[in-house]
């Protein structure tokens, strides 16, 4: 695991208050990831809503995020919504 090459996996429950909660993970991967200031805080943002709009929308009863880091890429998987964010 470096930070140009990394996953790990998120189960959330379906609430979407937990979108905060998303967004503060989503800054430690794009920390780690080491993405510039404005770069880091667009991928939190577009992780955060898409966050949101997963866990009001989807019908059981957790919604799964990936993460990861690979071929030049930061991304995160919710639901079926893929956030990118190129690497520095």
């Amino acid at each position: 695991m470096t930070p140009a090459a990394f996953t790990f996996k998120l189960t959330v429950p379906n609430d979407a208050n937990l979108a905060a909660m998303v967004a503060e993970v989503a800054k430690h991967a794009a920390d780690y990831a080491k993405l510039d200031g404005a770069a880091a805080d667009g991928f939190v943002e577009r992780a955060r809503d898409a966050a949101a709009k997963a866990l009001n929308s989807s019908s059981g009863p957790h919604c799964l995020m990936v993460f990861g880091a690979a071929d030049g890429t930061l991304r995160v998987t919710i639901g079926t919504e893929t956030i990118s964010e190129p690497l520095s």
